[in-house]
């Protein structure tokens, strides 16, 4: 969703990631599945990114509200600015990181939810 900074930012996480055993959603091999993992790379350059951060956010947090195990991650610019603002108006999302975090995604979800393996 954005810069050319947030694609090395979304290939470090994604390596992260991965080096949890977390794998990328395949649109043909898990097909039927859902996501159980969503991290939105946020970039504030674009027009309306704070509305579209919301906009991608929504469906995901419908289907925390209505019961589904679902961990929903908002990195980058956008995450940075907004803050707790974004906490408040999207109580489901479950980790706002900056994107001096990038590198820390692995540590910060690992923190967060130290009993859990999201594959």
């Amino acid at each position: 969703m954005g810069c050319q900074m947030n694609i090395a930012d979304s290939e470090r996480m994604e390596g992260q990631l991965q080096s949890l055993g977390i794998r990328p959603f395949d649109e043909v091999k898990d097909q039927g599945r859902k996501v159980d993992l969503v991290v939105l790379n946020t970039c504030s350059i674009r027009d309306h990114a704070e509305q579209k951060v919301y906009s991608y956010i929504g469906p995901y947090a419908k289907r925390k509200r209505e019961g589904e195990d679902v961990t929903i991650v908002v990195a980058g610019c956008v995450a940075q600015q907004e803050g707790e603002a974004l906490l408040r108006r999207a109580p489901e999302v479950d980790l706002v990181m900056g994107p001096q975090y990038a590198n820390r995604l692995g540590d910060l979800l690992e923190e967060r939810f130290p009993m859990e393996t999201k594959s």
